[in-house]
């Protein structure tokens, strides 16, 4: 299996995905890589599920999916006679916690440290998960193009994808006024210094306004607008950085009024 899956990532080095596949098999080696192709089977599927089973199942999932493909790429290269069939793990009930526009207004309202504030107006501003928000730096936010560049320029991108992004017209005004009292070169800063969590000042905002909500709902709040907006899933999968628009629509298209709509109008009668 090993020497199938790494031909297979060779031939495809120039997908979107290879960085995420590359990772996926990175852990799912151990298990697979001296293991016949003859003897893989449904079992041994189960048996890497069981074994894996503190992972989440889309994480299983996504590690299955690359062995999977490389079998399939094996055969119609005639490597090998027949795939063997790969029984994926089913896809768990996605809950999207996430803030309506008026709870996050009440959370910004409670938010009485201005790094929490900016983060708060950074994070529904871009999607953006919480490191690359904490990791972000003056020089990465241009005014003059409207743009904010959330991976360093010294940084590889991973499966954890960090895009450029275009800032709307508030949270320009809110980048602005920050930036004319910054002391670091952090955008997220407290004092001079990086800040390196967040999580106290976040819990704290939260409990004042009386919400329960996390850090990372925040970036399925900015997804889940975008949807009710009827933005293309295309577009929301590049705002969140995500290589492929089918998880985007996967897990979002519940909260766009337009999703299958004319699908709908075509039974009507």
């Amino acid at each position: 299996m090993g020497e199938a899956v790494l031909a297979y990532l060779s031939a495809k080095e120039g997908m979107a995905s290879i960085k995420r596949a590359t990772v996926a098999w990175k852990a799912a080696a151990p298990f697979w890589q001296d293991m016949p192709i003859a003897r893989v089977d449904i079992k041994s599927a189960e048996d890497y599920r069981q074994r894996r089973a503190h992972c989440k199942a889309i994480t299983v999932r996504n590690e299955l999916a690359v062995i999977r493909a490389a079998l399939n790429w094996a055969e119609k290269q005639k490597l090998i006679k027949k795939a063997p069939f790969i029984q994926m793990p089913p896809i768990p009930a996605s809950n999207v916690g996430h803030l309506s526009k008026a709870e996050f207004r009440r959370l910004l309202d409670h938010a009485q440290a201005p790094h929490i504030r900016i983060f708060l107006q950074l994070a529904v501003g871009t999607g953006a998960r919480t490191n690359a928000l904490l990791d972000l730096t003056w020089d990465r936010v241009d005014f003059e193009r409207g743009v904010i560049t959330l991976n360093p320029q010294d940084r590889v991108q991973t499966s954890k994808y960090r895009a450029t992004v275009p800032m709307n017209a508030q949270l320009r005004t809110a980048l602005q006024e920050a930036k004319e009292g910054a002391l670091s070169d952090y955008v997220v800063e407290h004092g001079r210094d990086r800040v390196a969590s967040i999580k106290n000042g976040f819990k704290a905002a939260a409990r004042r306004a009386g919400l329960t909500a996390t850090p990372h709902m925040l970036r399925h709040s900015a997804a889940v607008w975008m949807a009710m907006e009827n933005v293309p899933f295309s577009q929301i999968a590049q705002f969140l950085g995500h290589t492929d628009s089918r998880i985007t629509e996967r897990v979002y298209a519940r909260f766009s009024p337009s999703f299958l709509s004319n699908a709908a109008e075509a039974l009507t009668w």
